[in-house]
């Protein structure tokens, strides 16, 4: 009744979490709830705004309880607006009252691309978009994280029903699939189907990894992503976006299925001639994020089984890796295979101070609008993953292209962003530290326009400026012998002109370093036999001990410790052959400096070994009065002695010498 709401708010706002168990139970068996929407609708008749205020903390109160089996009574279809209109009245909003049932009235539509026909899922559609109405809307400031717990996990339990049914419906997902491939569609009609599909694939990424494989095996029985190559081609953003969003939750989920799916359409790929064409088209900026992690997702080696492997990487290098590499590389030709005559654009690279800047055919470099920058960056980006993942295939396409020296030359043009771009695939290829690449490196004269871009930001503490010195300080600490040598010829005379920082100096060390170790003081770092070197080194005495004369060891302490930590060099590691020392060397040592002592008996001989380097230590036993000690060869015939022989403690002084033992 009116005259008890006030008591009844209050005692919802004070009820203590061990009884609100008990409280939920004797709500639900009184039907007290449906009682509360009648008194509601006579408040508001009579426009009693005290009482309605009050019944806003009651419902406050039950949304607060935090119970699922009272939320489905609270969202049952003829409840829920008298639930929603008793939470307008909140007494904090004193301007104007919130007018969430006139919204549901005016705004709200719920549109069927695709008539569904169980109606348990059209229920369960319903209460999650009340769900979401009632945490976003109307009580986000007022519910706790246990409130929202239960909330959220009613949604995801209704998800799962929703996406498992349809799934299993035969009927809806062949009729979604026939709409997607209407070529007579509208715009508007083909945007709502995909982003229906859409839809159920973003649900489908909350589900467990079983319902999630049983609803992408539908997917792809009924041909779902035939459909999406057509609707890459169409000119409105929003529609490829769609298409792009649901590839990527695909690929994200199984990238073999794709994969499946783009094989079975030999020989025209339409899909993957579609997914690429969005990737390296001038428009469409915003789409070539998700075009690029589809194309990640489907090209890492990782995530294929060994013929796959095979099947779908040699399927890209011969059809669609020209087509990549386009924006960035200009016209170049498909496939891995070797070539008898000249690499394409190597005929102008080779030598002369042009460089990387000299070579034929279509320019890239030239300044375009900001969408083909967006490409050129994302191409570069996809080209780093191709170099580090796929080893022989892209570097047989780079010797036949001249992809490298193509794409340094977009180091000329003035948007920063494109600039680091190559220089983040150049120091992606020298991170290798694969002769290759190096050696193509000095061929074409790479450096050139990079050594151009750092002298041309000399007075810029910009973010090119410290790329470009990272790269050469990763050339002089990993000492890439090819590459030193090339810089400190080609640019030598240039490098000591720049005092402003270290890197240009320790380059031209390095580089006399690995011409004439001994011209410049002691070596330093791995590849030099300074710290880090092996300690087998060509001329370190036995047992890695390392002798030093006069000025060398003044300087070994005055050596600098930045490369204390570098790692040893394949080329400061001793080639000669190794020569074992005989058994008992280490023993004979230690008897000569008398480090054998009562405690610590020396090693037990291995039968039928040489008594010969031991003779001088047991003689210098003898002279000094020990004991007579057991044979160190057992007599023949008697049981092998598991033990250690022992010595025994020196006689006491005044005593006769004790007798030699037999040898």
């Amino acid at each position: 009744e009116l005259r008890n709401v006030a008591a009844i708010a209050d005692l919802l706002s004070e009820v203590p979490p061990f009884r609100r168990a008990r409280l939920v139970e004797l709500l639900l068996q009184s039907d007290y709830v449906p009682q509360l929407v009648r008194v509601f609708g006579v408040a508001e008749d009579l426009e009693c705004t005290d009482d309605l205020h009050h019944l806003y903390g009651v419902f406050k109160g039950l949304v607060l309880l935090n119970d699922a089996s009272l939320y489905e009574q609270l969202l049952r279809e003829d409840l829920v607006m008298s639930v929603f209109g008793a939470l307008e009245y909140d007494p904090d909003l004193h301007v104007a009252r919130a007018e969430h049932r006139a919204f549901f009235r005016s705004q709200q539509r719920f549109k069927q691309v695709v008539p569904i026909t169980d109606e348990d899922v059209l229920k369960r559609i319903h209460q999650n978009y009340h769900l979401s109405f009632l945490k976003d809307v109307v009580l986000p400031r007022s519910l706790d994280d246990n409130a929202f717990a239960a909330l959220n996990q009613i949604a995801f339990s209704n998800n799962m029903q929703i996406v498992s049914s349809l799934a299993n419906d035969e009927t809806f997902l062949q009729s979604l699939r026939d709409k997607l491939a209407d070529p007579s569609l509208s715009s508007e009609a083909l945007h709502d189907a995909l982003r229906l599909l859409q839809e159920l694939t973003t649900i489908a990424k909350q589900l467990q990894l079983y319902n999630r494989s049983t609803f992408y095996r539908k997917f792809v029985e009924h041909a779902c992503f035939a459909p999406l190559a057509a609707a890459l081609r169409r000119p409105e953003p929003e529609i490829r976006l769609c298409a792009l969003e649901v590839l990527l939750a695909s690929t994200q989920h199984e990238p073999a299925l794709l994969r499946t799916c783009i094989l079975s359409q030999r020989p025209g790929y339409e899909l993957c001639h579609a997914l690429i064409g969005v990737l390296v088209s001038p428009g469409g900026t915003g789409e070539k994020p998700q075009a690029s992690e589809v194309l990640r997702a489907l090209l890492d080696p990782d995530a294929m089984e060994g013929r796959e492997r095979d099947e779908f990487l040699n399927l890209f290098y011969d059809e669609f890796v020209d087509k990549i590499a386009q924006p960035v590389a200009g016209k170049v030709s498909a496939g891995t295979g070797p070539l008898n005559g000249p690499t394409n654009g190597t005929s102008g690279a080779r030598g002369g101070e042009g460089g990387a800047g000299s070579a034929e055919g279509d320019d890239p470099a030239e300044e375009a609008a900001g969408d083909v920058l967006s490409a050129r960056q994302h191409v570069c980006e996809l080209l780093c993953f191709f170099v580090t993942r796929h080893t022989y295939r892209i570097k047989y396409f780079i010797l036949r292209n001249n992809v490298l020296c193509r794409v340094l030359r977009l180091a000329k043009v003035r948007d920063k962003g494109l600039v680091l771009a190559a220089i983040r695939f150049f120091r992606t290829c020298i991170g290798l530290k694969d002769e290759f690449y190096n050696r193509y490196i000095v061929k074409n004269r790479c450096f050139e326009p990079v050594v151009a871009q750092l002298l041309a930001n000399l007075g810029r503490d910009n973010l090119v400026h410290s790329a470009i010195l990272e790269l050469l300080e990763f050339v002089r600490r990993e000492n890439v012998r090819s590459l030193v040598a090339h810089l400190a010829d080609a640019y030598g005379e240039r490098f000591r002109t720049l005092k402003h920082v270290e890197v240009f100096e320790g380059l031209l060390r390095r580089d006399a370093q690995n011409n004439d170790p001994g011209a410049i003081g002691p070596a330093k770092g791995p590849a030099a036999g300074g710290p880090g070197a092996s300690s087998c080194a060509v001329g370190a005495p036995p047992g890695g001990r390392r002798v030093f004369g006069g000025d060398e060891e003044d300087a070994y302490f005055n050596e600098s410790d930045d490369e204390e930590e570098a790692e040893p060099s394949a080329d400061a590691v001793d080639d000669r052959q190794f020569v074992p020392r005989p058994v008992h060397a280490a023993a004979d040592d230690r008897m000569e400096r008398g480090a054998f002592s009562h405690e610590a008996p020396p090693p037990r001989l291995v039968p039928g070994g040489s008594l010969a380097p031991r003779l001088p230590a047991v003689l210098e036993i003898a002279r000094r009065g020990g004991a007579s000690s057991p044979p160190l060869v057992p007599p023949v015939g008697s049981p092998p002695n598991r033990s250690p022989p022992q010595l025994s403690s020196a006689p006491p002084l005044g005593s006769p010498p004790a007798a030699s033992p037999a040898v």
